[in-house]
C-alpha cells in the first residue's frame, strides 16, 4: 500500500504549524490574530507606502462590513496601538495612526517571522533555500495566488478587468 503523503497534506500541515507559532506570537504582544493581520497592514500603507489609513481602507482590503472593522479598531485603540483622528473634511472617518506600541510590537513580529523562516530552512543549503523559495513562489502563481506585495490576500484572477 502506498502511504506517501499528497502535497496538500504537507503544506496544510505546515500551514498550521506556523499559524500556530503566530497567533502564539500575537496572544504575546496582546494581539488577536485578527488585530495582527490589521497591524501588519497598516503598518505596510504607513511606512512603506507613506499613506494615512481610513476604516473604509480596512474594510475594501479584508472584503469585511464596517461594524467589524470598527469593533478591531476600538479594541486596538483601548491596547493602545493605533490613536484614531477625526477627519476635517470627513467628520465621519477618522484617520488612523500607529503607536509607538504597534511599531514595537510589529518590529518583533517581523523578528518571529524571520526567526520561524530560518526555522523552515534550518537543514537546507542555501542553494536549497533559495531553490524551496522558488518553487513555493512557481507553485502559488501556478495557483493564481498574488505574491505582488506582503499585505496582498486576493488572487490574480480576481484583479483581472
Amino acid at each position: 500500500m502506498n502511504c506517501e503523503r499528497h502535497l496538500g497534506s504537507y503544506l496544510r500541515s505546515i500551514s498550521n504549524a506556523l499559524a500556530q507559532q503566530m497567533q502564539q506570537n500575537s496572544e504575546e504582544l496582546g494581539l488577536t490574530p485578527s488585530q495582527g493581520m490589521f497591524l501588519h497592514h497598516l503598518w505596510y500603507r504607513q511606512e512603506r507606502l507613506g499613506q494615512i489609513s481610513y476604516a473604509r481602507d480596512l474594510e475594501a482590503f479584508f472584503d469585511i462590513k464596517h461594524s467589524t472593522v470598527s469593533g478591531i479598531l476600538q479594541r486596538m485603540e483601548a491596547a493602545g496601538f493605533v490613536e484614531l483622528e477625526a477627519c476635517a473634511s470627513d467628520r465621519r472617518g477618522k484617520a488612523i495612526h500607529l503607536t509607538q506600541k504597534a511599531m514595537d510590537a510589529h518590529a518583533q513580529t517581523d523578528r518571529h517571522i524571520q526567526q520561524t523562516e530560518a526555522k523552515l530552512v534550518e537543514h537546507m543549503t542555501p542553494e536549497e533555500a533559495a531553490e524551496f523559495r522558488r518553487l513555493l513562489q512557481l507553485a502559488a502563481s501556478n495557483l493564481g495566488v498574488c505574491l505582488s506585495h506582503p499585505s496582498c490576500h486576493h488572487s490574480k484572477e480576481e484583479s483581472k478587468p
